[in-house]
């Protein structure tokens, strides 16, 4: 179009008008490219630093974690290991796991397969595969619980981490996003000795006095032949829990999706199937159910802010005797679209699950980003060169334009100028 004007103004002046159209429309494009150039230059500033001082995840990390937030390096967790940070030592101690072997670990890709993956928090039932352990320190203090379960039931996928092989347990993994523990099988727990049943005491049979003051006369509860040494005379516990939508109809809360507002009622239930009384303190981890959802009758216990344990003062369970306790949960009435977590997979993944003796899970109406997440899991890799490449190209683009139009803007100030004052000259 500009060549156009130019070349037929010596034949028609009236096209100067054209000329003047067309300098005011170059003056629109340069303010426009202008921005496009200010934009692209900001948009590299803000990509520059995204790839060298990268953000982390505010979801980078959970309670289950073995090493809070993971580890770069094998010396990040040494460093944990040998401050004995969380009790990892502990754990690692009782695995069976030594600090030299820890320092030949490779770090490569881990398979799920049917290994097992070890953490601080109860995600699973014990029918799904779940086990806990009591770990103690070397003076025997009970210092926490680990647990560990199948790790194919948080996906099937790789994990990235170091592997090395243990003298006494084989094979094990340390995940990086997490530091957790994997193993192919759990520790062999030592088989307890069973002795044969003893009888009573003759006196013991003779003397009531005797039997009410003596502990080794008393008999088991509930059973006057089996006495109170007898290994058979012990408590078993069973617990079981049961969530209800009382929003919906008041339905099993696992076969309706929840609403923003919905109340879930939590009926949690110890039964007590041994042959002896136990003392146990009544727990319940709601760290995940308190992502979407605000803890609204506590149901007599108490909620503890820093790991979202809602407990209740010990009880003494009889044989054959139950309890239960129940609280509500209302679900937030706008559901947060915060990332899927890194370490944890569970954390914010519009799921709620809930484990006391077995786990209830349900799911939550999350927004559409949440819908885009699960869908589009992982956008493309294409790392800083790619990106840096990408970079380079879009301003070069911006720059060649934005100077294109202030050369032809030049130009036609130039033409104007030389038919105004009638010096066009034809070539």
């Amino acid at each position: 179009m500009f060549k156009k004007i130019v070349s037929n103004l010596p034949f028609s002046p009236a096209l100067v008008g054209q000329l003047g159209f067309y300098a005011r429309r170059l003056r629109k494009e340069d303010t426009t490219r202008r921005l496009a150039l200010i934009f692209v230059v900001l948009t590299l500033i803000v990509q520059s630093l995204a790839i060298f001082q990268p953000a982390t995840s505010a979801n980078a990390s959970s309670q289950n974690d073995m090493v809070t937030g993971g580890i770069s390096s094998i010396n990040d967790y040494l460093v944990a290991y040998d401050s004995n940070t969380k009790n990892i030592r502990d754990v690692l101690d009782y695995v069976g796991i030594t600090r030299e072997e820890i320092t030949k670990a490779t770090y490569t890709e881990i398979e799920v397969g049917s290994r097992l993956s070890w953490g601080f928090v109860s995600h699973f039932s014990y029918d799904q595969g779940e086990r806990q352990y009591n770990i103690t320190s070397s003076d025997g203090q009970r210092t926490t619980a680990v647990y560990s379960r199948p790790l194919n039931l948080w996906g099937d996928y790789y994990v990235k981490g170091w592997v090395g092989y243990s003298q006494k347990m084989g094979w094990f993994g340390i995940m990086r996003a997490c530091g957790n523990l994997v193993t192919n099988t759990a520790p062999t727990v030592p088989e307890v000795a069973t002795t044969p049943t003893p009888e009573a005491p003759e006196a013991c049979a003779v003397n009531p006095a005797l039997l009410a003051s003596d502990e080794n006369c008393k008999s088991c509860p509930g059973n006057e032949t089996i006495w109170i040494n007898d290994p058979s005379c012990k408590p078993n516990v069973v617990k079981s829990k049961l969530a209800i939508n009382t929003s919906q109809g008041y339905v099993d809360a696992s076969t309706v999706t929840a609403q923003p507002g919905d109340r879930i009622s939590y009926t949690i239930t110890v039964e007590n199937t041994g042959l002896n009384s136990d003392t146990l303190a009544l727990e319940d981890n709601l760290t995940d159910a308190l992502e979407y959802s605000s803890l609204v009758d506590n149901g007599g216990g108490a909620l503890n802010d820093s790991n979202k344990i809602l407990s209740w003062p010990e009880i003494t369970l009889k044989p054959g005797s139950t309890q239960t306790r129940t609280f509500t949960i209302k679900i937030l009435d706008t559901i947060p679209s915060t990332a899927q977590g890194q370490s944890d997979k569970t954390s914010y993944d519009c799921l709620i699950t809930n484990t006391f003796g077995n786990s209830t899970t349900f799911k939550v109406n999350c927004p559409t980003e949440k819908v885009v997440e699960q869908v589009a899991t992982e956008l493309p890799t294409t790392g800083p060169t790619g990106n840096i490449i990408f970079a380079i190209i879009a301003l070069a683009i911006a720059v060649y334009f934005y100077t294109r139009t202030r050369q032809l803007e030049k130009e036609v100030r130039i033409i104007r100028n030389n038919t105004n004052t009638g010096t066009i000259l034809l070539s």
